[in-house]
């Protein structure tokens, strides 16, 4: 009898683990692109006469291939002026090359006129030997010219140690956010020319996460903050801090840069803590904020900051979901999708109207078969969406479901329509590059099996995946490079050529060619 019990409990556990082993191939192994009917008409690179957009989309950047940490102030991530060294139609080898230097945590990288780079780094609190904000500036060849520290965390263990951005404005100076503070450096030396206090009722638990800008030259930014008596860092304030989402409304300040002094302040009606989109449409700088329940939007007169009562809010939250990280900008629409912290109910994407406010919603990754992506399914991604105005097409993510896909937005209705979807996960913003006609989607991708996500808690390396925009076939892919910074870009520089940010401080030179 105990022969037969301890018989009978083997074949249980062996079939359990059959059936859990085929599982795993299955998610693993299962259809990867899931083709929607045939790709839509795209833009010729004849129509592109030239690869930045029109100065309202732009906004007041200098004209490099990245001055700013999304091309442009709608937060398309659609890089027009970088360019793809591979091949679309036979096979293409990836080199990635370690640039010298250590610059810990890495959240951006931008180009002056002369190709060197400034990187901003050293602000993930929650990383092990994070120092606190810096800039440095950066050779083409990697070699470090000059460091600036602008925070000190370890002298500081009390202030919140979470990332700005430094981006370049079109009178050629660097600028950087850290903290409550707004500063212009000087491009020889890194010296601090002009230094302001941001607006901030409670300056231990406040940040000013990156800023924006207006086409007619000024800056724009907004605080995040930190609930009270919480003492983690980073990130982590926002996914581990009891009455994280329940905190005081965001500030929102507009800066002259040449004279470096506040010209406009407003309290924002939420928490804001995703961040700003500007553009200028129908002859008015607007500015977009998405909520911790609606899309904001305000107007800049070039005096003023003021909310536009007559377009919003427009509430975009369904029950269960979190904040979405941003909104970007294709033509007449502002799109986001949401679930910038863990959610249990689906991602949402949404399209609001610019002219009259109406609104299109889908669920990109709901009711899908089983084997998509296993279950107890989760939502979760705290890097945006990605947009390509010439082709109206729209780049969506999920890292806890592990799938990306794209949409067609129907300028005229807001109707979305599925081109492909495939199996890839990251926790960091996508890229496009190269002519609208020939476009390239640009993600690292984790892996695909992640039961309980618990993947996204323990991954240390990832791959860097080059796919065709319009139909989802992969184009290339590098071999497994350290952990990126999460929430940080695959950036595009000069010639075919990438920045890709390791989390623990390395920085790679990354370019494709076609294989011999």
């Amino acid at each position: 009898m105990g022969v037969d019990k301890w018989a009978w409990l083997k074949r249980g556990v062996a079939t359990v683990g059959a059936i859990f082993l085929a599982y795993a191939l299955l998610v693993y192994w299962g259809p990867g692109i899931e083709q929607y009917g045939p790709a839509p008409a795209q833009a010729t690179s004849a129509q592109a006469t030239d690869c930045y957009p029109e100065d309202g989309l732009y906004g007041p950047w200098s004209r490099t291939a990245i001055a700013f940490e999304h091309f442009d102030s709608g937060r398309t991530h659609n890089f027009g002026c970088a360019s793809f060294g591979g091949s679309h139609d036979k096979a293409n080898v990836v080199t990635a090359t370690k640039l010298p230097g250590r610059y810990i945590t890495p959240y951006n990288f931008v180009l002056d006129e002369g190709s060197d780079g400034y990187v901003y780094a050293g602000a993930y609190g929650d990383f092990p030997g994070s120092p606190g904000s810096f800039v440095a500036k950066i050779a083409t060849d990697g070699t470090e010219m000059w460091r600036r520290q602008l925070f000190d965390a370890p002298s500081n263990p009390q202030l919140w140690n979470y990332p700005g951005v430094v981006g370049i404005h079109r009178n050629g100076s660097p600028y950087a956010v850290f903290g409550t503070k707004f500063v212009r450096l000087d491009t020889a030396r890194g010296a601090i020319l002009a230094e302001l206090d941001l607006p901030a009722g409670d300056r231990t638990n406040t940040a000013y996460n990156g800023f924006n800008g207006f086409a007619d030259g000024s800056f724009v930014m907004k605080s995040v903050n930190r609930a009270k008596g919480c003492e983690l860092q980073g990130f982590s304030a926002f996914l581990r801090c009891d009455g994280a989402l329940d905190v005081g409304p965001s500030e929102i300040a507009v800066i002259d840069p040449e004279d470096m002094q506040l010209l406009s302040s407003i309290k924002a009606t939420e928490h804001i803590g995703g961040r700003l989109t500007t553009t200028r449409w129908e002859g008015v700088d607007r500015l977009y904020l998405a909520g911790a329940v609606s899309m904001f939007r305000y107007n800049w007169d070039g005096q003023k900051l003021a909310l536009d009562s007559s377009w919003g809010p427009v509430p975009f939250m369904q029950e269960g979901q979190t904040p979405a990280p941003a909104a970007a900008v294709i033509g007449d629409w502002i799109v986001a999708q949401t679930n910038a912290l863990p959610a249990k109910t689906p991602m949402s994407l949404v399209a609001i109207s610019q002219r009259d406010a109406r609104m299109v919603r889908i669920e990109p990754f709901a009711d899908l078969p089983f084997w998509a992506a296993p279950p107890p399914r989760r939502s979760f991604l705290p890097a945006m969406l990605t947009v390509d105005p010439d082709n109206s097409r729209i780049y969506v993510m999920d890292a806890a479901m592990g799938l990306v896909a794209a949409y067609r937005l129907d300028q005229e209705t807001g109707k979305l329509d599925l081109l492909w979807r495939v199996r890839q996960r990251t926790m960091n913003f996508s890229t496009l590059i190269g002519p609208p006609g020939t476009r390239v989607f640009v993600a690292t991708d984790i892996g695909r099996f992640c039961p309980l996500l618990q993947c996204l808690r323990s991954y240390d390396s990832e791959a860097l995946v080059f796919r065709d925009a319009a139909t989802g076939r992969e184009l290339a892919r590098s071999e497994k490079l350290p952990k990126m910074t999460s929430g940080a870009l695959v950036t595009p520089v000069d010639d075919g050529h990438f920045r890709y940010l390791g989390l623990g401080g390395d920085i790679f030179d990354v370019s494709v060619a076609p294989a011999r």
